[in-house]
């Protein structure tokens, strides 16, 4: 599968990564052909992801061996992993693994992972993972590959990582209150007329009565204000104009105001 790939290197990637150990100078397409010439030296699969770089405080950039790895590197070298010892140092769980190969050739390698303060499934996952770190170890070490797996990786304090720092969330805008509605402009008194006629109707309120009064532009409009169908008897029986103010309502055209050249009566004044 790797011999698929183009993995040409240049003599200066040699130079730079076997003489000065660090691959941070190498360029995005250098970094792939590395990548691509360890998979092919080792014999891993580069589509499954074996490895990845990482960026230390150093400057150094560093590549690291992930599970896929190592899984392959035991199915390809037939290699057999033993746990030989588990025990508790000064609040730290070791394990030791012991790996062999059909020749008889083996390698041992710890685990250590503090369990200090830890209780429950949180101590039982570190001791879980200082297993899988002592397997992994013991495999890479076996195999003639002197690198940093993931499960040393994850123990490298953030401090001597060169992790970028993340991008700032940018705010959304304070919400902004709704504009209040405009206020729409008061009906406009009509034109000067004569008040016809002003008959009462019924409602079904006992208490309330509707007025209809009919003015001399043809407009017949409602009321249940009685100083209103007042003021306009008044007008029709002196025969003076008024101007009406007319409103559209659920009960038809509604008298909101009737104005004339005479002062209002006293029940006409609200206050």
């Amino acid at each position: 599968m790797a011999n698929e790939l183009q993995t040409t290197i240049d003599p200066a990637i040699i130079s730079r990564v076997l003489i000065q150990g660090d691959l941070s100078k190498l360029t995005e397409s250098q970094k792939i052909a590395y990548y691509l010439k360890v998979c092919e030296t080792v014999g891993l699969n580069p589509y499954t992801r074996p490895f990845e770089y990482i960026p230390m405080d150093n400057g150094k950039e560093i590549l690291y061996a992930l599970r896929a790895a190592t899984d392959q590197l035991r199915f390809l070298h037939h290699v057999s992993v033993t746990i030989v010892a588990r025990e508790v140092v000064e609040d730290t769980y070791v394990v030791t693994a012991r790996a062999s190969l059909p020749e008889g050739r083996t390698d041992e390698s710890i685990g250590a992972k503090s369990i200090a303060n830890l209780k429950g499934e949180g101590r039982a996952n570190t001791m879980m993972t200082a297993e899988t770190k002592a397997k992994r170890r013991v495999t890479l070490s076996i195999c003639g590959l002197g690198m940093l797996d993931e499960t040393e990786v994850a123990d490298i304090p953030v401090s001597a990582m060169k992790i970028p720092p993340p991008a700032p969330i940018p705010l959304p805008p304070p919400p902004q209150p709704d504009p209040d509605p405009p206020i729409p402009p008061p009906p406009a008194a009509g034109p000067w007329v004569h008040v016809l006629e002003v008959r009462e109707a019924p409602t079904r309120n006992p208490k309330v009565t509707m007025y209809r009064v009919t003015l001399s532009s043809g407009e017949e409009v409602t009321t249940i204000k009685t100083g209103l169908a007042s003021r306009a008897k008044r007008a029709r029986e002196a025969g003076i104009p008024v101007r009406a103010t007319i409103e559209k309502s659920k009960f038809g055209m509604e008298l909101v105001a009737l104005v004339t050249n005479e002062p209002p009566t006293a029940d006409e004044i609200p206050f």
